[in-house]
């Protein structure tokens, strides 16, 4: 079995990468060495993502930096690299796909995420407890409270009295951790209209192979945006059209958190002159959002 874990880095999210490798080595002690565990890094040093004339620490500092993390990175096989084509993490999650096709599991990560050591663990065995009777699935551990309530199927128990929007002021290292007896419980949402399923990109979402084969990262999306929505909304469709067996499992008491609180680039953002493209990403992914939806059949 193979099992991709994708990871988007700007250069000024370099220190939150070498936290997210520390983190993963050290859940790396827990896991089954017998599965191919695969790491797929990309950091994007693209002229029109930073002017590097304009910025006082130059690009070389990054990519040493990036070589250092990939010598200390020995527990997995890994394609780590720079480059200038991929400028945000759907670009990143469509290039895994791509350059590993036959994987039988890809994980999104994104760089500030805190979580468990145990957490490649408990998500290796809900994957060896589903794999053969859930070809297409997802798989998430568990949140803190965030922006709305149609979030709250997948936030933990012991955080649904919290105030929405606790994410943003919460500890992540304190919140972060397994909060009871872990169990495989599947996720229904019924806050939403749109899916019954309920998951962010980045968020340690581990995805089968075949569901992501089936379904795909679209390129008229281009580098950032709305791919985890189109999974989900474009997942509710073939169930409903095509009755496909689709499902989503939550690891239930396994809690990770976006780390709001300490994920601070200011040290690197004062000396690098850095184009801050999301919002224009961002809609061109929307604006083709409706024509790709029609195209999953």
């Amino acid at each position: 079995m193979k099992v991709v874990i994708s990871i988007f880095c700007l250069p000024y999210e370099i220190d939150d990468l070498e936290n997210t490798l520390n983190q993963l080595k050290r859940a790396s002690k827990y896991v089954d060495k017998k599965i191919d565990w695969c790491l797929d890094i990309t950091m994007c040093l693209a002229d029109d993502m930073v002017n590097w004339n304009k910025s006082s620490i130059p690009k070389k500092f990054f990519e040493d930096k990036l070589l250092k993390l990939s010598s200390t990175t020995d527990w997995c096989t890994k394609h780590i690299q720079t480059s200038i084509d991929i400028k945000g993490c759907v670009s990143q999650r469509r290039f895994s796909l791509e350059k590993h096709r036959e994987a039988d599991y890809f994980i999104w990560l994104d760089t500030d995420i805190i979580f468990d050591e145990r957490t490649l663990s408990y998500i290796e065995t809900t994957i060896k407890a589903t794999n053969k009777d859930y070809l297409n699935s997802v798989i998430t551990p568990e949140i803190v409270r965030v922006w709305d309530n149609t979030w709250d199927c997948i936030v933990n128990e012991e955080f649904l009295d919290k105030p929405l929007d606790y994410q943003k002021t919460n500890d992540p290292y304190k919140d972060t951790g397994v909060k009871g007896e872990v169990s495989i419980v599947g996720v229904n949402n019924q806050g939403s209209p749109q899916s019954r399923f309920k998951f962010a990109g980045g968020w340690f979402t581990c995805i089968s192979g075949k569901l992501l084969n089936r379904i795909g990262v679209p390129n008229s999306f281009g580098h950032y945006g709305y791919e985890d929505t189109f999974l989900m909304v474009a997942s509710e469709k073939l169930v409903k059209e095509k009755n496909e067996k689709i499902n989503q499992f939550k690891i239930k008491n396994l809690v990770v958190c976006e780390n709001y609180k300490y994920r601070g680039h200011s040290h690197y953002l004062n000396s690098i002159s850095v184009y801050d493209r999301r919002e224009e990403f961002r809609t061109i992914a929307h604006d083709n959002f409706m024509e790709e939806l029609k195209k999953v059949k």
